[in-house]
């Protein structure tokens, strides 16, 4: 099991308000809003964490760079995927990837 995996059954393991500190304390290292691709609907729909809350619904559509790859979160987790604004967090990009 790795960081991630880890990470993903220890959350789960608390109550909801323990999970929304977890998050809260996530977003707070997040690098979305330096991304190239992060734009005004974003920052004004307050979208983060796109890593574990999964791809823009509303905002993202077009990539224009990616930095996830530098960001805290992705180190500290240890995610192997990245553009998760565009293509989903990173639980719903491993199992895309086991499945294909």
């Amino acid at each position: 099991m790795d960081a991630f995996e880890q990470w993903l059954n220890m959350s789960w393991e608390k109550n909801a308000k323990e999970r929304r500190q977890i998050t809260l304390e996530k977003r707070q290292s997040c690098l979305c809003p330096g991304c190239p691709s992060y734009n005004r609907c974003a920052r004004e729909h307050n979208e983060l964490l796109y890593c574990i809350t999964g791809k823009s619904m509303l905002c993202i559509s077009e990539d224009a760079g990616c930095t996830c790859r530098k960001c805290p979160v992705t180190r500290d987790l240890g995610l192997l995927y990245h553009d998760f604004c565009m293509k989903g967090g990173e639980a719903a990009q491993r199992y895309e990837h086991e499945v294909h």
